[in-house]
């Protein structure tokens, strides 16, 4: 992956791939999303890595799609369409994790909200540091959730409480979002990737 947005690295049979706009607090692109896909990909064809671990750069994991992007013609949403329309959804990064066979393993170092959330609900495992904050932000922004949350979330947490989490848009800590089985574990920021 060539991308400078999205990073593949690997150490023996684990690689690591880190969302790479700290500036924008790794929202993410049309072209960062076409990276995304390819990172993953990539990590699933090649039978010498054994996990990937999805993380993002400097203090959020992923503060959802970049919607000024996604409101120009090159952008996401390619003019006002619906990602549906636009994108081949068997490439779409959350259908390219459910689809997985290779674990990934989501290192959430900060914010992640909206689809950031959704990303990280992608992933098999979720391991948080004490800086994290997860929110299903749609509804603050008058969008849809429409990227994975909304199936996986009740998957994991029951209709109760994801109903409340995306009718609100809550912000949970790290430490609520373990208590409602959202992460597997909470740790220090200088633990989370060992």
């Amino acid at each position: 992956v060539t991308m400078s947005e999205v990073l593949l690295d690997r150490d023996g049979a684990v690689a690591t791939v880190t969302l790479n706009r700290p500036q924008q607090l790794n929202t993410i692109s049309h072209p960062m999303l076409l990276a995304l896909t390819e990172a993953l990909l990539a990590c699933e064809q090649d039978p010498a890595i054994r996990a990937v671990v999805l993380t993002g750069a400097g203090k959020a994991f992923c503060a959802g799609l970049d919607l000024q992007d996604a409101a120009s013609d090159e952008g996401v949403a390619r003019g006002g369409f619906a990602l549906a329309t636009t994108l081949d959804l068997r490439t779409f990064p959350p259908v390219v994790l459910h689809g997985m066979d290779t674990p990934v393993i989501c290192a959430i170092n900060g914010g992640a909200a909206g689809f950031g959330l959704d990303l990280a609900l992608g992933c098999d495992v979720r391991f948080c540091s004490t800086q994290a904050k997860l929110s299903a932000a749609f509804t603050r922004r008058g969008i849809l959730p429409e990227t994975g949350g909304t199936w996986l979330l009740p998957r994991l947490i029951g209709w109760q409480r994801t109903a409340e989490l995306v009718f609100t848009g809550r912000t949970l800590s790290a430490i609520e979002a373990e208590q409602l089985g959202l992460v597997a574990h909470v740790v220090e920021p200088d633990a989370l990737l060992s």
